[in-house]
């Protein structure tokens, strides 16, 4: 097969495009590090991160616990990388703990690049890699998060492209004791999602290749035998804290949660609808390009380029334990996008794509830049922004950067794609500038965290613990660790003197405390109460 197929439009970036491009990257890591601490802690950051704390206090980087008590659901390689940025930052902050999440959302966006001009073409691989970036549900939302997700899509992603790399020029050994060293480093991310996307990637692509002997070789044998020995010493290691006993069915459980399993078949009706839809709403405006694909000769001229067919295949045997599983959310399968991406760019790019969809592309794409313009205007109505002074000036001069942008496209529709990631990167930097210190000024997490400061206040000089197998908002818990310098522990006895955060109910028909704080959490009444 040919690495550059003659279907596809030349691939050297016009200098105009170049230019555009080189000013979106300019922007792009201040959008992404501007304003990253300023919001609390939320969604799944705290829990991260409370374990993280709790490793680093324990002195035991190889058994995770949570409020003192073992926990299954993740292995341990995503707490020592916020540990290591937190080291490398200075201290705790949400800062140090949001960086590796963009380190890992731009160092795989430069590996979508680098596979994609190496086997397609510059320019294939800038707007592969670029679109990718810019999909709304990352660039504007999972990227400014403490979350394991993009880290752990970094560490997938590039196990498919080594394998494929080194597959390609017949590089085996390397092929394979590389794959297979970043599958362990998976699998001690996330845990059995990595075998699935492993062993399924490299049975595929042999198949397809007809290459299924080479599972009998000595290099995958080697590479085989060193991914059970990294993934047998981590285990070894871990059996000296805890029993293997508890260990395996715990980590089973996370990953069954969401499957049919433990579903009702109306929720996995709903799901096979709604994931596909869902994935292509998360990827816009990258999304658009979809409609490129819908072509009779399809497969055809895909299978013109190795590259393209390995995305094809890597996506279609990877896709089904999700599509399949009422429980999975896009950002769960972002290892994926940049392989649909590379389909739906490289027969945007096809010298034969129709010329009424390339047409049907740059009006639409003008719509969206020009929404973006006028956005701005809009947080001057948005009640919620009120604490901002200096509203209408930020607006003012948000709408005249992005009306420069729409007078370019005016004038130069065929730079439209650029154009969009231009404005897109835009956006985000509005977003730094206006929802973020929203979030810090007020909401939920906020809240969360300010009970967290006036449950340590009233607590003062008592020791402090969890009771029972209740639990508080993860958000509240981190920040009292983080406050006091010191995670919280479940207990499940009582000691006179020590304050408890309790629901409750658990204290129903007991006299012997002082209640000091009451308040909700998932609508349940809770109180901190020291005992007499």
């Amino acid at each position: 097969m040919n690495d550059t197929p003659f279907s596809l439009v030349p691939q050297a970036l016009l200098r105009r495009e170049k230019q555009i491009l080189w000013l979106s990257l300019g922007l792009l890591l201040p959008a992404m590090l501007w304003q990253l601490g300023v919001q609390p802690l939320f969604l799944e950051e705290p829990r991260r991160i409370m374990i993280a704390l709790e490793m680093a206090e324990n002195g035991n980087g190889w058994a995770p616990t949570e409020l003192g008590d073992f926990y299954y659901k993740k292995p341990p390689v995503f707490n020592w990388i916020l540990l290591a940025s937190s080291w490398l930052c200075g201290g705790y902050s949400e800062f140090a703990f949001r960086l590796p999440t963009v380190l890992s959302t731009l160092l795989l966006t430069f590996l979508v690049f680098l596979l994609g001009r190496r086997y397609v073409g510059e320019r294939f691989g800038a707007f592969s890699a670029l679109l990718f970036l810019t999909g709304g549900g990352i660039l504007l939302y999972f990227s400014t998060l403490a979350e394991i997700d993009l880290f752990y899509s970094l560490v997938t992603f590039a196990s498919f492209a080594t394998f494929f790399h080194y597959y390609q020029i017949r590089q085996y050994w390397a092929a394979f004791l590389l794959t297979y060293t970043l599958g362990a480093i998976g699998t001690l991310t996330k845990g059995p999602p990595s075998v699935l996307f492993l062993g399924l990637t490299i049975f595929a692509w042999l198949a397809w290749k007809r290459d299924l002997k080479r599972l009998f070789s000595l290099a995958h044998l080697t590479g085989a035998a060193l991914y059970l020995g990294l993934l047998g010493g981590y285990l070894y290691i871990y059996s000296h804290y805890n029993s293997l006993s508890n260990y395996f069915p715990g980590l089973w459980g996370q990953s069954s949660e969401m499957t049919i399993l433990e579903r009702s078949f109306g929720q996995l009706l709903r799901h096979l609808v709604n994931f596909p839809l869902d994935t292509i709403k998360d990827l816009m405006p990258a999304g658009l390009l979809l409609v490129f694909c819908l072509r009779r000769d399809f497969w055809k001229v895909a299978r013109q380029n190795d590259l393209i067919v390995f995305a094809l295949i890597t996506f279609a045997v990877n896709i089904p334990a999700y599509w399949l599983s009422p429980g999975a959310r896009q950002r769960y399968i972002y290892m994926l996008y940049p392989m649909l991406l590379y389909v739906f760019v490289y027969f945007q790019q096809a010298a034969d794509a129709k010329k009424w969809m390339h047409q049907w592309l740059r009006i639409t794409l003008g719509v969206v830049i020009g929404a973006l313009t006028l956005a701005p205007l809009a947080i001057n109505f948005v009640p919620d922004l009120d604490f901002m002074p200096f509203r209408l000036p930020l607006s003012l001069g948000f709408t005249a950067v992005m009306g420069a942008v729409f007078y370019v496209y005016w004038r130069k529709p065929g730079l439209a794609l650029p154009l969009l990631i231009l404005s897109m990167i835009i956006a985000r930097i509005l977003f730094d500038a206006t929802v973020l210190p929203q979030r810090a000024h007020d909401s939920g997490a906020l809240r969360e965290k300010q009970l967290a400061a006036e449950i340590l206040k009233l607590s003062a000089g008592s020791p402090l613990y969890m009771y029972g197998e209740g639990r508080i908002s993860f958000t509240s818990t981190v920040y009292i660790g983080l406050m006091r310098g010191k995670a919280l522990r479940r207990r499940r006895d009582i000691e006179p003197g020590v304050c408890y955060l309790a629901e409750t109910q658990l204290l129903a028909g007991r006299s012997d405390y002082e209640t000091l704080l009451t308040f909700e959490y998932n609508r349940l009444p809770h109180a901190l109460v020291r005992i007499k």
